[in-house]
């Protein structure tokens, strides 16, 4: 066993049964895993091929399996199929290519992302009778998503409560009819089905139930409802769940993510273990301390606090600029004044829109730096078009990839061609494929339309075998050739080509890394591309300034972060839908703070903007945000101390001084004015004292959350309306 703390070692040694690892920010939860499985194999005998561990990113589980790979490389009986190391979804993959015939369904199935999603339901929504109250194809699959990450259906025994429901639960039925006609799942399948499949086949769940004795699950704070099921499937009457995770770090409740499933681990589980992993080998003291004291104001918490004993780093630094720009020039000319290393610099913000006018300040300054989160590679629309034509080769009934490429590279099947095959194909209640198929004997079609359907069936035909069994790089290079696709994409696009063709080289290059490494037929490569996000193909070793959303860059780190945009409004971010600060909105911002605070290594820098250009329009006498106030602007080291209060600008209001503002007369009901957003009424009041915070209702619709001593509010009616 390798050096281990005194906390991570008794995680590690753990009993039998369930543990709950609270390991906070930097404090080497993936080493307590891998070293826990170790363990189990080297001091309790557990064979390797009885692991498993789940986790949230292809890149964190990749870590994880190469760690694991050379913690035990010399044990021969690892060289055997070992343990399962991937993530939730690629877990739910792996089942079901081998039982989701127990469900009815075709194990020769493929896997939609979420562009291919969208557009189905695109189609699905313009088809929809104009009875139907109108909804975006984007509005319809959130809707669709929540259910099931709830592992939950419309309930269709009750009236809608609003128009759009009818539209959302019609878009239901008609969304997963074309799913399962296409022989096609959705992210969401992949663990609403095994859920199905363990809740409704015993013999199934006690077969994984027995090929895995002991379920390791990496972020438990951000399971949802079906990962949660799937967890406590997995475990059994045995139990042996090892959990990992961070409720201070639960980030990713918008796609799912219940922190309760953390917080009640000791009800699920009353007989758990519970460590906790305090000491952090990332950050400073300075960047902790500030971490902490932000996080410390969240009432939903299991606690603990992180410490180091690194020497002390330096302090923790602030910038408030007068405008946005004026911020995106600071942060870039102050890093390039600091000499920091590209790759080391990471520059975090709460909203993807904010990255623009650091992108502009970097490009002005000669500064490389790279979008994480931007167009995805395998999103580029000739990478959508080669996998579409890959899909049909594994799956002749998918028909959004047939729709897609049917005229790509142009072949004489226009429009209304298209669309009347499908018709033909909805009538008989048939594939797409099928449909062309049959063209051969169709009088009625154009004698080109009828020659190009069938050579594009012959096409697919010929490739399809190939598909079986052979690498996937001389596969596709084969279809690029047959297709004259390099020529089509010339032509259609002089000016750019060369990057295009770039892109499609690319991919080669990565079909053939994949034939390399995994040799796994056509059908695994596809499933691996759908299941890709982000941040799997993020290289921390190019040399380039990062920047990324403060979601994004959970699980990275850096020597040198700066966190931009910390106004009230934007981080925390405030909508008008959303909860006030009991209802755990505001403490999900407050952890999103804490865990992009975290991210720093040596440095950490905060900056805000007085001004900001939103949604086209200027937004001046911003309020900073309460984050900053909750680390206390004194701890801060001022790259630039503001001008005293009472010398503000022209037509901005001062913000008054805690020991200035009279809150006594501050009800419920009551009527206030604040000096940006105007009038509002007093909806909530929580906190004493100088912590007194007002949840307002604004008279212009917005709604929020507001730290009475600091906000430039007057008070004008004191009795409830």
């Amino acid at each position: 066993m390798i050096a281990l703390n005194e906390a991570q070692k008794a995680a590690v040694e753990a009993a039998e049964g369930p543990a709950l690892v609270l390991a906070g920010a930097g404090s080497g939860k993936t080493r307590v895993i891998i070293e826990r499985m170790a363990w189990l194999v080297e001091e309790r005998g557990v064979d390797p091929a009885r692991l498993l561990a789940l986790t949230f990113t292809n890149k964190a589980a990749a870590e994880m399996r190469a760690r694991l790979a050379a913690r035990l490389a010399d044990r021969a009986d690892f060289s055997r199929p070992g343990s399962f190391l991937g993530t939730f979804h690629s877990f739910g993959l792996h089942v079901l290519r081998r039982d989701i015939d127990r469900l009815g369904r075709s194990k020769n199935f493929t896997v939609f992302d979420d562009q291919d999603q969208n557009s189905l339901m695109k189609r699905l929504v313009k088809e929809l009778p104009q009875t139907f109250e109108p909804v975006t194809p984007r509005a319809a699959l959130s809707w669709v998503s929540r259910l099931k990450q709830n592992v939950e259906e419309p309930d269709w025994d009750t009236e809608a409560k609003y128009p759009a429901e009818e539209s959302y639960r019609a878009l239901w039925k008609r969304y997963h009819a074309a799913l399962e006609a296409a022989s096609t799942l959705d992210f969401d399948d992949l663990l609403v089905l095994l859920v199905r499949l363990f809740d409704k086949d015993d013999d199934a769940r006690a077969k994984w139930q027995r090929r895995y004795t002991h379920v390791h699950v990496d972020e438990y704070q951000d399971t949802n409802r079906a990962q949660y099921l799937i967890t406590r499937h997995l475990g059994g009457e045995r139990g042996n769940i090892f959990a990992v995770g961070d409720e201070d770090q639960s980030i990713y409740s918008w796609r799912g993510a219940d922190i309760n499933n953390i917080l009640d681990f000791g009800n699920d589980f009353p007989k758990a273990a519970v460590f906790r992993l305090e000491q952090n080998y990332r950050s400073t003291r300075p960047i902790l301390d500030a971490a902490n004291r932000v996080v410390s104001n969240n009432i939903n918490r299991l606690g603990k606090s992180l410490w180091t004993d690194r020497a002390e780093g330096a302090q923790v630094r602030y910038y408030l600029a007068e405008h946005g720009d004026e911020e995106a020039r600071f942060i870039v000319e102050d890093m390039v004044k600091r000499g920091l290393a590209p790759r080391d610099t990471a520059v975090l913000y709460r909203t993807n829109a904010q990255a623009r006018l650091l992108e502009e300040a970097l490009l002005r300054r000669g500064v490389n730096y790279v979008v994480v989160g931007g167009i995805r590679f395998y999103s580029r629309k000739e990478i959508k078009d080669i996998v579409s034509y890959l899909r049909l080769l594994v799956n002749p009934r998918d028909d959004e990839s047939l729709r897609r490429i049917i005229n790509v590279p142009a072949r004489g099947i226009g429009g209304v061609t298209r669309d009347r095959f499908t018709d033909y194909a909805a009538a008989r209640g048939c594939p797409l494929f099928e449909v062309l198929r049959e063209t051969e004997t169709d009088e009625t079609l154009a004698a080109r339309a009828r020659q190009s359907a069938m050579e594009l069936v012959g096409l697919i035909d010929d490739l399809s075998i190939e598909a079986v069994r052979g690498p996937v790089a001389p596969l596709v290079e084969n279809l690029l050739e047959r297709i004259d696709y390099r020529e089509f994409v010339r032509q259609s696009d002089e000016k750019d080509f060369r990057s295009r063709i770039e892109v499609v080289d690319e991919f080669i290059v990565a079909c053939r890394q994949h034939d390399k490494d995994m040799g796994t037929p056509l059908m695994d490569f596809l499933a691996d591309l759908s299941l890709s996000s982000d941040v799997d193909g993020y290289d921390e070793e190019k040399p380039a300034v990062t920047l990324m959303t403060c979601h994004s860059a959970k699980g990275l780190e850096f020597a040198h972060v700066y966190l931009a945009g910390l106004e009230e409004g934007l981080f925390p971010m405030l909508r008008d839908d959303e909860e006030d600060s009991a209802a755990g909105g505001m403490e999900e911002e407050r952890r999103l703070c804490y865990v992009a605070m975290t991210r720093a290594r040596e440095t950490l820098t905060l900056t805000a903007a007085q001004s900001r250009m939103i949604y086209g329009r200027t937004d001046g006498g911003r309020e900073v945000s309460r984050f900053v106030r909750e680390i206390g602007e004194a701890r801060l080291d001022w790259v630039n101390k503001p001008a005293p209060r009472a010398a503000a600008a022209p037509g901005v209001a001062a913000r008054p001084a805690a020991a200035e503002t009279d809150i006594s007369g501050l009800r419920m009901g009551g009527r206030v004015r604040h000096a940006t957003f105007g009038m509002g009424t007093v909806m909530f009041m929580q906190g004493t004292g100088d912590k007194v915070r007002a949840r307002v209702r604004f008279d212009t619709g917005r709604v929020a959350t507001l730290m009475i001593a600091q906000a430039p509010l007057e008070i004008l009616e004191t009795k409830k309306r």
